[in-house]
């Protein structure tokens, strides 16, 4: 697989990187025991995804901060989610609160709007071509 990260934001003067990976992905409310939802399972897999770009950089002499950013489909939220964009990315918190909306939001829109319609997605109300 391709180790490309969504967010790569460089502080050459302090020597810093923030890497950020952003994923979309399914609640399985049915399997979450109470220590670990499945947004954080993702969040976790993301991270280790990116380690070795986090080693990489460290021996250069880079201070990184390695974090993801989930949403669930159904328009759920990463716990978090409000610590990467706050203390990582340094939002204020009002921003954060407002993009960690309006993304959960977005996409809990789309899933709303799109169903399947003969093996493809179609919009609602559209007619298929």
């Amino acid at each position: 697989p391709a180790l490309r990260p969504d967010l790569q934001l460089y502080n050459r003067a302090k020597r810093t990187v923030a890497i950020v990976d952003l994923a979309i992905t399914y609640e399985d409310h049915r399997n979450d025991s109470p220590g670990s939802s499945s947004l954080a399972r993702i969040a976790d897999q993301k991270r280790k995804k990116y380690s070795s770009v986090r080693r990489h950089l460290e021996r250069q002499g880079w201070s990184v901060q390695l974090s993801a950013l989930v949403y669930g489909v159904l328009g759920s939220v990463a716990q978090g989610n409000h610590k990467v964009l706050t203390t990582e990315l340094g939002l204020l918190k009002r921003d954060a609160k407002r993009l960690d909306r309006q993304i959960s939001a977005a996409q809990h829109r789309q899933r709303q709007h799109t169903r399947k319609r003969g093996g493809r997605a179609t919009e609602i109300g559209g007619s298929p071509s």
